[in-house]
């Protein structure tokens, strides 16, 4: 005796609401390609863009309408939407009543743990670094002041929060390379953070020092460079391959600055 069983498919509640939200974003994504600034990143920022707001559990729509940009292939989130996120999450931020146009202290406390911690950012900070030198800075110190604090605080306590994104200017202002060619695809996939543990010898950090030169203050912003890209303070704590990328970063803004020979 042959008996069918027939199996009913019970439809999913989500699906509908997802395959709209993929429509709404795939139909946005389109018209922005069509816009200067997002045809300046192409396809490519655009996705990045799109995927980082779904590791983050952002709506893309959030990210695509200025709260995230595409610099130099990596992401870059508004110090308004970094600061929604974390507080999104229940966490907890305060800004210090020392804090001025001179200098921003932040307060942070995560919900899950109680974990708390301090920052802060000053302008004497953004000087050595040659941040002052953007019209933004001198004419809204203390914002500026408080999306920095914001992003140093963030990477130390809520990590888990922001991923790897920056806050908004953090690359794309970053003195002396700021005007190099995009590294190779061999190097464009470094990570962000790596081990503070020595690891190049004498002479590989010798190699380093020779391409920045005597410049005192080339060799301080090169610093903050490395501080905020892969969170080391000295050369001597970069990998080989970080190493490798910031010998190919230098060459490439020494040989920018070199005036061409006339032939």
């Amino acid at each position: 005796m042959h008996v069918e069983h027939s199996v009913a498919l019970k439809p999913h509640k989500q699906i509908p609401t997802h395959l709209e939200e993929f429509e709404n974003t795939k139909a946005l994504c389109l018209q922005l390609l069509k816009t200067k600034h997002y045809q300046a990143i192409g396809e490519a920022g655009v996705f990045a863009i799109v995927e980082t707001c779904k590791s983050l559990g952002i709506d893309p729509r959030l990210g695509l309408n200025k709260g995230m940009y595409y610099v130099r292939g990596a992401v870059e989130m508004s110090s308004r939407l970094m600061n929604s996120l974390i507080r999104s999450k229940k966490h907890s931020i305060t800004k210090d009543k020392k804090s001025d146009d001179t200098i921003c202290i932040l307060h942070g406390k995560r919900v899950d743990n109680q974990d708390t911690w301090c920052v802060s950012y000053s302008l004497k900070e953004a000087e050595r670094a040659g941040l002052t030198k953007n019209p933004t800075w001198r004419s809204c110190p203390a914002d500026m002041l408080f999306a920095r604090a914001l992003s140093r605080l963030a990477r130390q306590l809520f990590p888990d929060v922001i991923g790897n994104c920056y806050v908004q200017g953090e690359i794309s202002e970053l003195p002396d390379l700021e005007n190099s060619q995009e590294p190779s695809s061999e190097t464009s996939s470094l990570p962000l953070i790596s081990s503070t543990s020595p690891s190049l010898n004498e002479e590989e950090v010798n190699e380093i020092e020779e391409l920045i030169g005597d410049d005192e203050e080339r060799r301080k912003s090169v610093l903050y460079f490395i501080e905020e890209r892969f969170n080391v303070t000295q050369f001597n704590q970069l990998d080989s391959t970080e190493k490798m990328w910031l010998c190919d970063r230098l060459r490439q803004s020494n040989e920018k600055a070199t005036p061409q020979e006339v032939t």
